[in-house]
């Protein structure tokens, strides 16, 4: 999360987001490209147990999951684990909730969060770890198929660093950042798959130069690459499968309508943190640890259009990693004077176009909101009663029908099925007598090669 309030006030300042415009050309566009890299043409030879082909036959190929990660954080439900409501009617509808839109959830491990968050803190006193509220959230999405992130395993900022590792010199600090980064992922690393491994480096100071932090903090690229370097290769060596995240903000156009000003004089803009995180990348690279992916937490004054978004993409790419949004949430300022249900129907709108521009370019591997849960859902207390807003339907139906293949088909002379679909996992079931059996499974990735064959229990051989 960014640093609202620590030391960037400049953030508070941000200007009017305006009206949003829909550009049906941009959906387009942006549609055209969803087929061509989010969907595969498909043909799965269907066999009974003999090796044998079920011709002529139809079958219902219904899509279970996505390869794509949408997903959304669980502060609030970490918030109510800690606080004793995890067995309440609003955690059980929050949860439910959760789960009818998302097939992926970032869980909070911040070591400390304060004063003016009331976050996860895994380690504020010394001695005593707590990961009981993590560990529900990770247990909880993991039972439920959707994929974890974590967030985060490192943060160089003062509100996230524990208030007795400074009483030790830099050294043994070091050692107390390396237990803390290999113990979570050597507990967490089998079920938490991705990991904001690295918070806002561009911002902030290195752990050597906390005492003489000045907001925006730039620190040079060396520096910065020299404790990242050590939090990613101890990340790898406990978990060498894990994808790992620089996650940052303030790369956006519209990030801010008046830029800071560092120390140095210099106007932090979009632009040099761009090309600051490509540096990094850059050096990353060359000294054998780069990131699996640069994360964009998506947090602008204003709304920014497809091309600004693809220009962003582009750009963060050709570093040659992964690019994953991870912080989405819809400007609000310039919305607070229009009616409720006109303000809600914008934000809905733009967060659908946002999401689906990001889906339409190739080298986004995922995406997460900030804060969906509460601009989607009006919450009535600590009870069941909620009011369900426009961008919770309009988000849904995104994910989970327009994005999403079930389609029922014949097979023809040599049982083979044909279709386009998402990539992702699937269960096929034969159609017999208005009845489904024969259950199956497989998975349609990028660059498989067809026909897939799937073996069904027919009537005759079951």
């Amino acid at each position: 999360m960014s640093s609202l309030g620590t030391g960037g006030e400049e953030w508070r300042r941000m200007e009017g987001a305006g009206r949003y415009q829909r550009s049906d050309s941009d959906l387009a566009k942006s549609k055209a490209e969803i087929r061509s890299h989010r969907m595969a043409q498909a043909e799965v030879r269907v066999v009974d147990p003999r090796g044998q082909a079920v011709v002529n036959q139809p079958v219902r190929v219904r899509q279970i999951d996505h390869a794509f990660p949408f997903g959304e954080n669980l502060w609030a439900l970490d918030t109510m684990y800690r606080h004793g409501l995890w067995d309440t009617d609003r955690a059980r509808y929050w949860r439910r909730r959760f789960a009818e839109v998302f097939n992926a959830a970032n869980a909070l491990c911040y070591w400390t969060e304060r004063p003016r968050n009331d976050g996860s803190k895994t380690e504020d006193f010394q001695g005593e770890p707590r990961y009981e509220g993590f560990a529900r959230c990770v247990e909880w999405a993991h039972g439920h198929g959707l994929r974890v992130k974590g967030h985060p395993v490192f943060w160089s900022i003062p509100k996230c660093i524990p208030d007795w590792l400074m009483r030790y010199d830099l050294e043994t600090q070091w050692k107390f950042i390396e237990v803390r980064v290999r113990s979570l992922l050597a507990r967490f690393g089998g079920q938490v798959t991705m990991w904001d491994a690295v918070n806002e480096a561009l911002w902030e100071p290195a752990p050597k130069n906390l005492p003489h932090r000045h907001w925006p903090h730039i620190e040079p690229i060396g520096d910065i690459a020299d404790y990242v370097e050590k939090v990613l290769r101890w990340a790898r060596e406990e978990r060498p499968d894990a994808r790992l995240v620089l996650n940052d903000y303030g790369l956006e156009a519209g990030a801010v309508k008046q830029e800071p000003v560092a120390a140095d004089g210099r106007a932090v803009t979009s632009q040099l943190q761009r090309q600051r995180m490509v540096e990094l990348a850059t050096e990353l690279s060359r000294r054998g640890s780069p990131p699996n992916a640069i994360g964009l937490q998506s947090h602008t004054s204003g709304f920014v259009t497809r091309d600004q978004q693809h220009e962003l993409y582009d750009q963060m790419a050709a570093t040659g990693v992964g690019v994953q949004i991870t912080e989405f949430w819809v400007p609000g300022r310039g919305l607070e004077q229009l009616p409720d249900d006109e303000r809600r129907q914008i934000e809905a709108e733009y967060a659908c176009d946002h999401l689906t521009h990001a889906f339409a370019h190739p080298a986004v591997e995922a995406f997460f909101f900030w804060g969906f849960m509460n601009s989607a859902i009006q919450w009535r207390g600590e009870h069941s009663g909620h009011e369900l807003r426009p961008m919770f339907d309009a988000v849904r139906s995104l994910i989970r029908e327009q994005w999403w293949t079930d389609q029922t088909l014949a097979t023809d002379g040599e049982g083979v099925i044909r279709f386009s679909g998402f990539y992702g996992d699937y269960g096929l079931r034969l159609q017999h007598n208005g009845h489904e059996l024969g259950g199956a499974r497989f998975n349609l990735q990028r660059g498989a090669s067809m026909p897939l064959t799937v073996m069904v229990e027919t009537p005759q051989s079951g």
